[in-house]
C-alpha cells in the first residue's frame, strides 16, 4: 500500500509557479487573509472527489467550488497555464518498503470537446524505467502516444478510459497504468475534509446502523458517527474531560425502546446536568466533528488524510492549546495519519512549538507553510521546519505574528502618554 507524500501543482489557481505540499503527519497552512492557504488545503478534497468512483472530471472540483463552477476557474490567470487552460498535478508516494513512485498530469481544458482531459501522464520511480503517455490532438484526444525508458523499447497507441483520474482496469493496458490505478484507488475513503463553518446536528439524534470512516463536510453528522463508535466516543470525550475543558460527554435514552439519543456535555462535579452539547456554545459545537474526524482518521492509520479549515474556530485560547496538544498526539502516534490545518491561530503554533520542545513530537512529524501573496496577486507557499526545541527554521518570517505585538505596543504608548484616568 502506497502512502501519498506529496502534492505538487503547476499553474493552479493564484499559484502560477510550482506549489509543493509536503504531507507530514501535522502539516500547518498559516498566512494572513486572501492569500491561498484555502486553495492550498483543497487541493485534498479535489484529489478525493477526483478518484471517486462518481467523479465527473479528473480535476473534479464541483462539490468542493460550488454550482457553477468549472475546470477553467482553476488555471493560473497568468502565464502560460492561463493560455494553455491546463494545470500540472504531481502526486508522491512511499510504501512501507521505503519504494518511492510520482504520478504527474497536465490536465487540460479542450475547446473544441467542451471536456477536461489528461493531456499528459509520466509516471517515474528510482531504478525503474520512466512511463510517458501523451494525448493525440484534437479529435484524437482520447488516444495516447505511449514511450517508456527512453530507449524505444515501448512505443504504442493506447485508449485507455478514465473515471475522473482513474484509469479503468483493463489488462491489454501497460502495467503502469495498473500501478497508477491501484495507487490512486488506496485513496478513496481515506481523506476527510471539514470546512471552516461545521454544522448542527439535530438535537434528537438517530442512530440508524450506518458505520462512519468519513464524516460530511460541514460534520452535521458527527453526532451520529461519535454515537455509533464506542471508541470514537472514548477518544472524544477523553478531550473534552482534560482539566483545561472539565466536562464530562454523555449520551442520553431519548425514546425509550428507540435508538434516538441526545448528546449531553455536562460539567465534570457540581449538580448541573442534563445540559445538552448544541447548548453549551460554539466552541463546544464547532471542535466536535474536529475531535470525532481526527479520532476516525487515527483509526485508519497511516493511509488516512484529514484537512481541516480553522480546526480552532471559536475557541477559547486555553481549548486551542488543548486541541493542538491532541492533534499532536496523533501525530506523533504509531502508524499516524496526515493532518492538514488551515488556521490563523498563533495559540495552536505555540502549542505544537511547545509539543516539540517537551519532546512529545519529532521535528520531523510537522512541517508549517507560509502562504503569502505578492503586489502582483500571485501566491507563494513557503516551507518552514522546526528544530527540537520548537524554533522555527528558515523561511518563517519575522512578521508573521506581529500584528498583537504592535496592537500591544501601541496601547502601552498611549497608557503612558494619558497617564492617570481623569
Amino acid at each position: 500500500m502506497f502512502r501519498l507524500t506529496q502534492l505538487s501543482t503547476v499553474g493552479y489557481r493564484a499559484f502560477p509557479d510550482r506549489l509543493d505540499l509536503e504531507l507530514r503527519p501535522l502539516t500547518l497552512l498559516y498566512g494572513r487573509n486572501n492569500a491561498g492557504k484555502s486553495a492550498v488545503l483543497r487541493l485534498l478534497p479535489i484529489l478525493a472527489d477526483s478518484v471517486a468512483d462518481a467523479a465527473t472530471s479528473p480535476f473534479d472540483i464541483g462539490r468542493i467550488a460550488g454550482p457553477g463552477a468549472s475546470f477553467l476557474d482553476v488555471p493560473a490567470r497568468a502565464g502560460a497555464a492561463a493560455a494553455l487552460k491546463q494545470v500540472t498535478l504531481a502526486l508522491d508516494w512511499m510504501d512501507a518498503d521505503g519504494q518511492r513512485a510520482r504520478d504527474t498530469f497536465v490536465l487540460k481544458y479542450i475547446d473544441e470537446a467542451n471536456q477536461t482531459i489528461v493531456a499528459n501522464y509520466r509516471c517515474s520511480s528510482p531504478g525503474a524505467s520512466t512511463f510517458n503517455m501523451a494525448a493525440q490532438p484534437w479529435p484524437e484526444h482520447e488516444t495516447y502516444r505511449v514511450t517508456a525508458g527512453g530507449d524505444g523499447s515501448m512505443d504504442q497507441t493506447i485508449a485507455p478510459c478514465f473515471s475522473g483520474l482513474v484509469p479503468a482496469a483493463d489488462p491489454a493496458l501497460p502495467a503502469a497504468l495498473g500501478g497508477l490505478r491501484e495507487r490512486l484507488l488506496g485513496l478513496r475513503g481515506q481523506i476527510q475534509w471539514l470546512h471552516s463553518v461545521r454544522g448542527r446536528w439535530p438535537r434528537l439524534v438517530t442512530r440508524t446502523g450506518r458505520r462512519f470512516g468519513l464524516l460530511d463536510a460541514d460534520g452535521a453528522n458527527a453526532a451520529e458517527a461519535v454515537l455509533t463508535d464506542q471508541a470514537v466516543f472514548n477518544d472524544v470525550a477523553a478531550w473534552y474531560a482534560r482539566p483545561e475543558i472539565g466536562r464530562r460527554l454523555e449520551r442520553a435514552d431519548a425514546a425509550v425502546g428507540q435508538p434516538i439519543y441526545r448528546l449531553l456535555l455536562n460539567p465534570s462535579s457540581g449538580p448541573l446536568r442534563d445540559i445538552d452539547l448544541l447548548d453549551t456554545g460554539e466552541g463546544m459545537i464547532q471542535v466536535l466533528p474536529v475531535l470525532v474526524a481526527a479520532a476516525l482518521a487515527r483509526a485508519r492509520g497511516a493511509a488516512g488524510i484529514l484537512a481541516v479549515e480553522e480546526p480552532e474556530s471559536h475557541l477559547h485560547a486555553n481549548a486551542q492549546q488543548a486541541l493542538a496538544d491532541h492533534l499532536c498526539k496523533i501525530a506523533a502516534g504509531a502508524s499516524a495519519p496526515t493532518i492538514v490545518i488551515e488556521t490563523h491561530s498563533r495559540v495552536l503554533m505555540l502549542g505544537v512549538q511547545l509539543a516539540l520542545a517537551e519532546e512529545h513530537l519529532k521535528p520531523t512529524q510537522v512541517r508549517a507553510y507560509w502562504i503569502d501573496q505578492e503586489p502582483t496577486g500571485e501566491s507563494i507557499a513557503t516551507p518552514v521546519d522546526f528544530d527540537r526545541h520548537g524554533r522555527p527554521l528558515k523561511g518563517w518570517p519575522q512578521t508573521a505574528f506581529d500584528e498583537d505585538q504592535a496592537l500591544a505596543r501601541r496601547l502601552l504608548d498611549r497608557q503612558l502618554q494619558g497617564g492617570a484616568y481623569g
